[in-house]
């Protein structure tokens, strides 16, 4: 495990090499990805994933283990599960970073190997596995029922967190520490269902135990569905009228939100892996290939439920869908558990209707499944809250906190493979949210930053021949940027949805896409700086929120360092930072890690040194001026552009400026540097996004300035 991020760093030249030489498109080179990180990740996962089993060996081994000892070990493996997610998510990562926190694992790994080992010398099998097992207690049944029950639960168990982490990120945001959140909790449901079948023998009734869970399973998935409905609001309400303002009150929200949805479904799903290692553990001699086979043919499950649920099942059909067919896979488990009692008529006529009626109850399921309220889900009921406690909800009347389907109209709604893309037009206004989180909009807020982020590059660098921006959203920078002489610009994004989205903007973004001049590439930015060998005039990074989890990594010190490997020489950096929903300190930690890559810096305040929500940086590694405002503002295109956010004149630029690198290094001296390692700004923001932080940063700013 503590050379994977060395592999990782070979792997990084296979790519460069694949993309380069190939030219793969984004379907082929996702594969291609997949395939060579699967193969560096092959050896260590095996390695944790036979643990389980070969522990489960040494427990059927002793004297005093029973029916239901495999299953009690699988209960204290989840516990274990249990406490590493926490502990990792809320104390290893945001105090020690991710290569102490591996190697704190690995350590443990190792010091428990070792404990093994020694053990062993004083410790034997006092018994036979063939002696001890009474095949007298073993359950008369083919092992096929039991395997496929196995694979399904993999499936079911992988494919619903998936979608409930989905969807609840839309919910109660997506913050590292709300991912913690929802796999810790999948994990106590999962871990109070094997420890609800280790309280008592179950083996004389093993299918008709496992046919009732797998039912009520189908039957807790499908009222989930009417809970989901509910949280958005709940939360919203609670968390106003308990007047919550602190973020051990908002974790708590959090917490009860994905509690409602996830508990009861798990503990129901963690008892059925439980129930196959009940049956597997009193199969006689074949006990130890049975119970391996079991966890192997599970995981298999749980690959393909990830696999197909993240890449197929979500994007191609809905969360809704995905969730009612993990149901129905419960449903057809039961069927095929189903085995008449009355020994009267035809046993084989009796399942065979109960198979028939099965496959009714399933298409029942999805006529009376409610649909999603993806007006509400759209929201983002979290950030929606976050942005009231901390003030920073702009064109809403103070004590104005009305959030729902009523206030706007859901434009649209599509789930992609790496985020859910909403757009909504509240009164005048149409925004376009990420994962429930608002990241862009027509509104007179929003479009300075959106079209000077386009435009202020082009006043600034020295050449202005080819532009990349990363990030897409509705369209407006790239389309922006396109409005003067450049003659090419590339854009890279990650969510295919976004560029759906973008065509509801059509009538603020000069349609980008119409322009001959530019290159959509659908790909992570990372990846793609790391394997082009094109080098830019200017390259434009616009994602917003740096505390958030597929963002977060393109605020740190590597990423600038990557990009700065692909600007000309005398090439410059631009780059979005927001003053809210962050502290002056991490706004300290952004600057310093950009200013530390980019040693000439200038900062400029959208709307001016005395107001705005945003900065604009631009970095070179040449000293940088404002010399070519006149020049640059005789092209018409520019100044037609620039003029539609009311920056008619040199003098308006010049009045958005606020520093250079000879202020800003000593404002920033000290900062602590955001690394990949450490994740600073991704573990520290989420826990102060709460304050109204605006005006204090705001003050700080303006300081720059003196």
């Amino acid at each position: 495990a503590l050379l994977v991020p060395l592999f990782f760093r070979w792997i990084d030249h296979v790519y460069v090499l694949i993309w380069q030489q190939l030219q793969p498109g984004y379907f082929t080179f996702s594969l291609w990805r997949f395939f060579l990180s699967g193969v560096v990740l092959l050896v260590p996962t095996t390695l944790m994933g036979a643990t389980l089993p070969v522990l489960a060996v040494a427990v059927i081994r002793s004297s005093k283990s029973d029916s239901n000892s495999v299953t009690r070990l699988y209960a204290c493996n989840l516990a274990g599960a249990i406490l590493g997610t926490l502990a990792a998510g809320f104390v290893l990562l945001p105090w020690l970073g991710v290569r102490t926190t591996m190697a704190i694992a690995a350590a443990l790994n190792s010091t428990v190997g070792l404990i093994a080992i020694l053990l062993q010398r004083w410790v034997q099998s006092d018994v036979d596995v063939a002696q001890k097992i009474d095949d007298s207690n073993a359950v008369d049944e083919g092992g096929g029922f039991w395997f496929f029950a196995a694979l399904v639960s993999g499936f079911v168990t992988i494919g619903t967190q998936v979608s409930w982490t989905r969807v609840l990120t839309m919910i109660i945001g997506s913050s590292t520490y709300a991912f913690s959140i929802v796999v810790a909790l999948f994990l106590i449901g999962l871990a109070i269902g094997a420890w609800i079948v280790a309280r008592k023998d179950r083996t004389s009734k093993l299918r008709s135990t496992i046919l009732v869970v797998e039912v009520l399973t189908a039957l807790s998935l499908l009222l989930s569905l009417f809970v989901l409905n509910q949280i958005p609001a709940l939360l919203i309400n609670l968390g106003l009228r308990l007047q919550v303002a602190s973020w051990t009150g908002l974790l708590a929200l959090q917490i009860l939100s994905a509690t409602l949805l996830i508990l009861v479904p798990a503990v129901l799903m963690g008892m059925v892996m439980p129930l196959v290692l009940v049956w597997a553990s009193s199969e006689g001699k074949k006990v130890v290939a049975r119970v391996g086979r079991s966890y192997a043919i599970n995981t298999v499950g749980a690959i393909a439920g990830a696999f197909l649920t993240g890449f197929i099942l979500i994007p191609k059909a809905s969360t809704r869908f995905t969730l009612l067919f993990a149901a129905a896979c419960c449903l057809i488990v039961a069927g095929v558990a189903y085995r008449p009692v009355s020994a009267s008529g035809d046993p084989a006529l009796k399942r065979s209707l109960a198979i028939g009626l099965t496959f009714v109850i399933i298409i029942g399921l999805f006529i009376v499944a409610p649909r999603m309220n993806l007006a509400d889900l759209s929201i983002g009921a979290y950030d929606s809250l976050v942005r009231v406690i901390a003030q920073t909800r702009e064109g809403v009347k103070e004590g104005d906190t009305t959030a729902g389907s009523n206030v706007h109209e859901l434009l649209m709604y599509q789930e992609g493979p790496t985020a859910t893309v909403s757009v909504r037009r509240d009164q005048d206004t149409v925004s376009m949210a990420i994962n429930g989180r608002t990241n862009a909009s027509d509104s007179i807020y929003d479009m300075p930053t959106q079209v000077m982020l386009g435009q202020l590059p082009l006043l600034i660098a020295p050449r202005i021949d080819n532009g990349l921006i990363i990030g897409y959203a509705t369209g407006v920078t790239v389309g922006a940027m396109l409005q003067s002489p450049i003659q090419s610009v590339t854009c890279v994004e990650l969510e295919p949805g976004t560029v759906a989205g973008s065509e509801f903007f059509n009538h603020i973004n000069n349609r980008p896409l119409d322009d001959a001049r530019t290159n959509l590439i659908i790909d992570d930015a990372r990846t793609f700086l790391r394997v082009t060998p094109n080098r830019y005039d200017i390259i434009v990074s616009e994602p917003s929120h740096p505390w958030v989890p597929g963002v977060a990594n393109l605020f740190t010190q590597e990423f600038f360092e990557l990009g700065r490997q692909r600007l000309n020489d005398e090439g410059i950096w631009v780059q979005w930072v927001q003053i809210y929903q962050l502290s002056t300190e991490s706004l300290r930690s952004v600057l310093a890690t950009y200013h530390k890559v980019f040693p000439h810096v200038l900062v400029f305040r959208v709307g001016g040194l005395n107001k705005g929500k945003d900065l604009l940086l631009i970095g070179s590694n040449r000293p940088l001026n404002l010399d070519r405002l006149s020049e640059r503002f005789a092209d018409q295109r520019i100044a037609a552009e620039l003029a539609r956010v009311d920056l008619k004149s040199e003098a308006d630029v010049r009045g958005w400026y606020v520093c250079d690198e000879s202020k800003l290094g000593p404002a920033i001296a000290g900062a602590k540097i955001n690394t990949d390692d450490n994740m600073h700004i991704e573990m520290t923001v989420p826990r102060e996004a709460f304050r109204p932080l605006m005006q204090s940063n705001a003050a700080w700013v303006q300081a720059l300035a003196k």
